[in-house]
């Protein structure tokens, strides 16, 4: 018996060193292939053996995303180190039109034009899942199930099959702030109109008023115009503070690019300007609702024209972006950034052509729009313990600096901090934050109360 086990710890051993050593010399196809296939693995000649299944599995994603779901690939390497491979890729499927097993609140064909599914397609299996995460972080549906694929046994077609259920996605958001520094309250009140009778249609408007300013600024979405991939958006804002007063509209499309792009263009008209813009925004997050995970990037360049007074001509460009990562359990990291600027750095400007900083979308230790800069940049990270759908509780720091606006000169540091808590319940969900700046007395930040309802 001690022989016998001799023997075999001796082969076992062999093939050990056999498969470390095992080599490919050469390549023998046994049926037609394509150039891809055949320039993927011509490149592992010389390689290890070990490396020809992880090929095999890149080529078949390859065709599987292509729509040749049935592909196959067999291959065997022998003693002397020849690789036999034999390919079928079978037919290509396509896309029949996307359906939906749930009450999604939409129009049939806008729920198919939301899916970025196009009939006729070549079948992508990754494809369809960037399609079911793109509907979940839409905002209008819930998805109960993941999308599954049905053939369609008549045709050489896949039919994509959605479980996504009618959201109350509308809110109406009121939040109020204090600052115990400046002894200055602050209200806003935010009115937002998604999926209008299940057409995607939004309407949002936002109003906002403190002691000296107030401003209401709106935005509408209409669709797929002309039944194109573009949509038609209209915009615009009325501002005043103690000293001025400012009014500024745009117009301009839109059109998604692929399943997480977005492109838009417009042109704008104010009291003293008239605009063109290119916008950019990038979304890949997991939902819409407490995110764990994917990023967000926004983008815009706006050239300033047709001043009718002395001042400048001038571009102005900024770009925010956030990533959330999560490490342990309920534990999250979010990783995010801002930065603008106004070029050329002379050009003669009036006051609301700044940017206007600070509140929940920038500086968060400042008073909401407490001040203007021609230039400014922050970093922030914060550390979050998410509950699912319902809770939420994060510790941020945020690091940044700013132009200093007039008379002040220069650049300015500012570091804000603070911790934050958002609570659903149901159709509710209650907003509570603190934040601090520059080394504050801890009694002197800013508190913020929200509250949101979902119709």
């Amino acid at each position: 018996m001690r022989n016998v086990k001799c023997v075999m710890f001796a082969l076992i051993a062999c093939s050990h060193v056999f498969a470390a050593d095992c080599r490919i010399t050469s390549v023998q196809w046994q049926s037609e292939h394509e150039p891809y296939e055949e320039t993927q693995v011509q490149a592992l000649v010389g390689k290890s053996c070990e490396s020809w299944p992880i090929t095999r599995e890149r080529i078949l994603n390859y065709y599987e995303n292509r729509g040749f779901l049935a592909a196959q690939m067999k291959g065997a390497v022998d003693s002397s180190g020849v690789l036999t491979i034999e390919m079928e890729r079978g037919a290509a499927w396509v896309w029949a039109n996307p359906e939906n097993m749930d009450s999604s609140g939409s129009k049939p064909e806008v729920f198919r034009k939301q899916t970025g599914i196009v009939a006729g397609n070549l079948v992508s299996p990754l494809d369809l899942e960037r399609s079911d995460m793109k509907l979940a972080r839409l905002g209008y549906y819930n998805p109960v199930a993941p999308v599954q694929m049905f053939r369609d046994p008549n045709r050489n077609r896949i039919i994509p099959l959605y479980h996504m259920q009618a959201a109350a996605v509308s809110e109406a958001y009121a939040l109020l702030t204090y600052s115990s520094e400046t002894d200055v309250w602050e209200g806003n009140v935010n009115v937002s109109l998604y999926n209008i009778l299940g057409t995607a249609r939004d309407l949002l408007l936002e109003g906002y008023t403190a002691d000296d300013a107030r401003r209401l600024e709106g935005s509408y979405k209409e669709p797929w115009i002309f039944g194109t991939d573009w949509n038609l958006i209209a915009r615009g804002y009325f501002d005043e503070d103690s000293s001025e007063r400012d009014a500024y509209g745009e117009l301009g499309i839109s059109r998604d690019i692929g399943f997480d792009f977005t492109v838009g263009v417009f042109l704008g008209a104010g009291s003293n300007r008239k605009t063109s813009s290119l916008e950019l925004a990038y979304v890949s997050l997991d939902r819409f609702v407490l995110p764990r995970s994917g990023t967000r990037f926004n983008g815009a360049i706006v050239w300033n024209m047709d001043r009718p007074d002395s001042l400048d001509n001038y571009l102005k460009a900024s770009a925010k972006f956030s990533r959330y990562l999560p490490l342990y359990g309920n534990w999250i990291t979010r990783f995010s950034g801002a930065a603008g600027g106004i070029f050329p750095t002379d050009a003669d400007l009036d006051r609301f052509d700044y940017f206007a900083l600070g509140g929940m979308d920038s500086f968060r230790g400042m008073d909401v729009r407490f001040m203007r800069s021609r230039a400014y940049g922050y970093s922030e990270f914060a550390l979050l313990w998410q509950d699912g759908y319902d809770l939420s509780i994060e510790a941020f720091y945020q690091p940044g600096l700013y132009r200093a606006f007039v008379p002040d000169h220069g650049w300015k540091r500012e570091h804000d901090y603070g911790v934050a808590f958002t609570q659903y319940r149901g159709n509710w969900s209650v907003n509570l934050y603190y934040a601090l700046r520059n080394g504050e007395n801890y009694l002197d930040g800013i508190i913020g109360f929200g509250l949101k309802t979902l119709f």
